[in-house]
């Protein structure tokens, strides 16, 4: 056969290019690029997610907490057990206090864990909580020690949730510091403090208030858990999630502080925002948090 004709039925080959293996530097830094563009544009959307479902989680928290306070209500005639551990009402979120067995209490929400009705309680702990002292056994701080908590923070066992300071017409539940450690009365407590109370209000007088809330005694508050507001539960069982802006916008102008319409407190515009200090040792923000409260119960009605 004619070496053309050969040529035709079977071409001469072309050599072959080398394979090319792994990426030129050009590429690499391409594919680099482009997924530093994706996980900037899926991180917020993650991080909301996260919040998101931490928000949820918290909101089913305050609805075990709320069964929780019906159980004790139906074996207990249907007192409740609110009420502050110090003359703050920003005190009420303790489980337990002291550092020995003569100062050993169990406050707030100490009578519901000594009914025996705490046996899985991380539901008291918020899940966007990003301070020891108000997580669920966090070392050192807030280690989960019912029993004895000496050695905690100042020697007390937190919750993460504030308890319902007062009754319903916003008269103060204050457990005593001293023994016998239990609610103040009329008979066992000056006439002239503000903070008399007997007994245990009843939860079937209640309807909707606030019952138990995330802790919101100040901004950075809000801002080390949900950030734009905070979960609140109500007698009924229900709950919901409240804008921070309501502590503006919405707080009563004044209170009858105590239930007393002889203290008669006027709040200041912007006072929430404009809070500056975490004050839980002192009274000096009662006003204020009852305010924060009533504006709750009137959301409720």
């Amino acid at each position: 056969m004619p070496e053309s004709e050969q040529d035709m039925i079977h071409p001469p080959q072309k050599p072959s290019r080398p394979t090319r293996l792994g990426f030129t530097l050009v590429e690499l830094l391409v594919v680099i690029g482009i997924i530093a563009i994706l996980i900037s544009v899926l991180l917020p959307t993650l991080s909301k997610a996260r919040q998101t479902a931490n928000r949820t989680a918290c909101l089913s928290n305050l609805r075990s907490i709320m069964q929780m306070m019906n159980i004790y209500a139906v074996e207990n005639k249907q007192q409740i057990p609110l009420g502050t551990s110090s003359d703050s009402y920003q005190a009420s979120y303790f489980i337990a206090q002291g550092n020995s067995t003569a100062t050993w209490r169990w406050p707030t929400w100490g009578p519901l864990y000594k009914a025996g009705l705490m046996k899985s309680p991380k539901y008291m702990y918020c899940p966007s909580e990003t301070r020891n002292y108000h997580m669920y056994d966090a070392g050192p701080e807030n280690a989960w020690k019912p029993e004895n908590p000496a050695g905690n923070l100042n020697d007390g066992l937190r919750a993460a949730y504030f308890l319902r300071p007062f009754s319903e017409t916003y008269q103060p539940v204050l457990w005593r510091s001293t023994a016998p450690f239990t609610p103040v009365d009329n008979k066992n407590y000056p006439a002239a403090t503000p903070f008399i109370w007997s007994p245990y209000p009843r939860l079937s007088k209640m309807k909707r208030v606030a019952i138990a809330a995330d802790i919101f005694g100040a901004p950075v508050r809000i801002n080390q858990r949900h950030l734009k507001g905070f979960n609140v539960a109500y007698a009924d069982t229900s709950a919901e999630f409240v804008d921070r802006k309501t502590l503006t916008n919405d707080l009563p102008k004044s209170v009858d502080l105590y239930g007393n319409p002889a203290k008669n407190t006027v709040i200041p515009a912007n006072a929430f925002e404009n809070l500056a200090l975490d004050d839980t040792t002192s009274n000096v923000q009662n006003p204020l948090m009852q305010a924060c409260w009533e504006m709750l119960d009137k959301r409720s009605k």
